[in-house]
């Protein structure tokens, strides 16, 4: 059967579209380019900033921080250069820029982009604070990506699709991420840290920037702080590129020139190259202006136009953001006194790679700065604290005890081998009877260690055993983490768990060490006491220390290759390793020497040294004085309950510390 035709008299007087003139318009809006239009005159009009990102929320702009004009226009659509490389200090709006170019891209120049961040981790955490709420905040944005609540939308936190482009967000430290998908832009934040080989496929450098070869017309961002001469990839890059500098005008001369810390005073002034006058910093907005002739100078110029590269200290930071001159200048101070602040203060403030005086420490430097006024196994006055690092070895365990002080002044107490095999539950003894002898310090007052660390990387098992017993005797399993970004000591997992698979409470837990940090800071304390007196090094060796142990402790070198330390002709490195383990368990929560006060210090000193005990405090006692319980005291908690026999089912649950250092004298 077939239905009649619906009548056509209902589109009588009802217009209809011109076809021909509809499909022509199409056409002509798909073939016309967007207007012209910078990244930094985008941000001027489009882009919001959050309170949760800066203290001057609402309005981007240019002018506040007018040295970034010309790295953002580097972005834009319309430039030729590829390559944009920014060695910066801190805090000087380098990650601003990449923000402004995201929303660029989403909004102006749609394609596959792909921002990396030197771990997943902080992939996460810049995408949940920074990207989120401009999404959130500018409509021109929040159009173009749905809302994450919707169901299998294109807006996850490391997935941001939108028309004709999306946004891929990773790690360095993930190769499978690095590896995803081609993009035409590229951003890399802090490439400093990346990894030097990862999983022995190249850098992560390299790996992400071979997902845009496949676009003419890419654009590569790189964005760091400097770390050290040599190993930094920033300068590296800077290298490579024009080499601008942002040179100001002098407010009394009009002469341009660059802002340097050897120009900057005491009292926080800036002495003019050209005309010898005193500016204060109240000047420096005026000096910043494009319009008063501020501009950036290229060291080489013949790379204009292809790759630029730039570099900016925190003298140029506006008035209210980051350090002010002042700061700065007690910062600087700070560094001539301080071998590791230093480092921090060319890295972070003056945005420059460290360049230290050499990049090992010889065994025989060390030698010759052993100290004749006392021996292993004695404590000298100042050294308030006790940690001891172990290294378990195939047919023995090597130990070494470390005293601190303030300003984590290190006091090489002893350092021994004990011969035993790690299998033998009855060999462990001989390692207890040195890690938990207490040692006498000259005040009589008996010291005892507030924290053992040991490296379960060998033997996992039967360290696990060793330290389930003894955990409230300040006993901790360390596991060593290699990536270059991690801190001293992170946040320990439970290793125990029940029948059900449940992690039992009070059972062992591991912490992960970040044993490249830990080896940074070090090195650059043994380097940092060359040439000075004793009373001001940080590293304090006894005067019979054998030669071997220095043979040790300088048995790794830096690779600036690999980014991380290797050992020499195959070297024994135990020592060196025992004190980065002994370092761990000083900035483990029970001790936290990093983070003593001077009141901290001092009630230990009360303690520990009493005013009333001198040198001859054994002399005393034996002519028949009372030697009293405050005398007697140890540096460990006066009680401790012994751990219990192991049940079947789970451990016993060691006591609870109760408040960092002091429970454990």
């Amino acid at each position: 059967m077939t239905l009649p035709l619906p009548p056509t008299t209902f589109l009588e007087g009802v217009p209809l579209a011109d076809g021909v003139r509809t499909v022509a318009d199409a056409w002509r809006r798909g073939w016309t380019l967007p207007d012209p239009q910078t990244l930094s005159a985008w941000a001027d009009e489009f882009r919001k900033v959050n309170r949760a990102a800066s203290d001057r929320a609402g309005d981007w702009e240019t002018a506040r921080v007018p040295y970034l004009r010309q790295i953002m226009d580097d972005l834009s659509v319309e430039s030729t250069v590829r390559h944009v490389d920014l060695m910066k200090c801190t805090q000087v709006g380098g990650t601003e820029v990449l923000n402004n170019w995201c929303g660029y891209v989403i909004d102006h120049a749609p394609g596959p982009m792909m921002v990396v961040q030197p771990t997943v981790e902080m992939a996460e955490r810049w995408s949940k604070q920074r990207l989120a709420p401009m999404l959130v905040d500018m409509p021109c944005l929040a159009d173009k990506i749905p809302p994450a609540r919707s169901r299998d939308s294109g807006n996850t936190t490391l997935m941001k699709e939108f028309p004709a482009g999306f946004l891929v967000i990773t790690g360095a430290n993930s190769s499978s991420g690095l590896r995803s998908m081609p993009v035409k832009y590229l951003g890399m934040d802090e490439i400093d840290e990346y990894e030097g080989d990862l999983n022995d496929q190249g850098s992560a450098l390299e790996l992400a920037e071979r997902r845009t070869s496949s676009f003419f017309r890419r654009k590569i961002l790189c964005i760091s702080t400097p770390t050290l001469k040599g190993a930094s990839a920033i300068e590296k890059r800077f290298l490579l590129g024009t080499q601008y500098r942002y040179r100001v005008p002098c407010p009394h001369c009009n002469g341009l020139q660059l802002l340097e810390i050897e120009q900057l005073t005491d009292d926080a002034r800036y002495l003019c190259v050209l005309c010898g006058t005193l500016i204060d910093e109240v000047a420096k907005p005026g000096m910043m202006a494009e319009e008063n002739g501020a501009k950036w100078q290229a060291g080489r110029p013949e790379m204009i136009g292809q790759r630029h590269s730039y570099h900016i200290n925190a003298l140029y930071t506006p008035l209210g953001d980051g350090y002010s001159w002042g700061e700065i200048v007690e910062m600087r101070a700070e560094a001539k006194r301080n071998a590791e602040e230093r480092v921090t203060f060319s890295n972070t403030i003056l945005g420059l790679p460290f360049e230290g005086a050499t990049q090992r420490v010889e065994a025989n430097e060390l030698l010759e700065r052993r100290e004749p006024t006392w021996k292993r196994r004695e404590l000298p006055p100042g050294c308030l604290l006790l940690t001891v690092g172990i290294d378990v070895q195939a047919n023995r365990w090597a130990v070494l005890i470390a005293g601190w002080g303030r300003g984590e002044a290190c006091w090489f107490v002893d350092y021994v081998e004990i011969p035993g095999d790690p299998t033998r539950e009855e060999d462990w003894a001989a390692l207890e009877e040195v890690v938990f002898a207490p040692l006498a310090n000259r005040y009589g007052v008996q010291v005892r260690a507030s924290c053992i660390a040991i490296d379960s990387g060998n033997w996992t098992h039967e360290v696990y055993g060793w330290v389930r017993k003894h955990q409230a005797r300040g006993v901790i399993a360390l596991k060593g983490m290699r990536e270059t970004n991690k801190p001293v000591i992170g946040r320990p997992s439970a290793q125990d768990v029940n029948w059900r698979g449940r992690t039992i409470r009070g059972g062992i837990q591991l912490w992960p060490a970040g044993v490249n940090t830990t080896k940074n800071t070090l090195f650059a304390r043994l380097g940092g006491d060359d040439g000075l007196e004793v009373d001001q090094r940080r590293c304090h060796f006894p005067s019979d220390m054998p030669a071997d142990f220095f043979d040790q402790l300088t048995a790794e070198v830096f690779d600036l290759k690999r980014k991380r330390w290797v050992v020499q002709n195959s070297r024994r490195n135990e020592a060196w390793d025992c004190w980065v383990y002994a370092y761990t368990a000083a900035c483990h929560p029970l001790v936290r020497v990093h983070v003593l006060r001077e009141a901290d210090w001092a009630a230990l000193e009360a303690k520990l040294e009493p005013a009333n005990r001198d040198l001859f405090a054994a002399a005393d006692d034996d002519d028949g004085e009372t030697t009293t319980d405050e005398q007697r005291t140890e540096a460990a908690p006066a009680k401790q309950p012994a751990p219990a026999p192991e049940p079947a089912a789970a451990p016993a649950r060691p006591a609870r510390p109760r408040g960092g250092f002091a429970t454990r004298w």
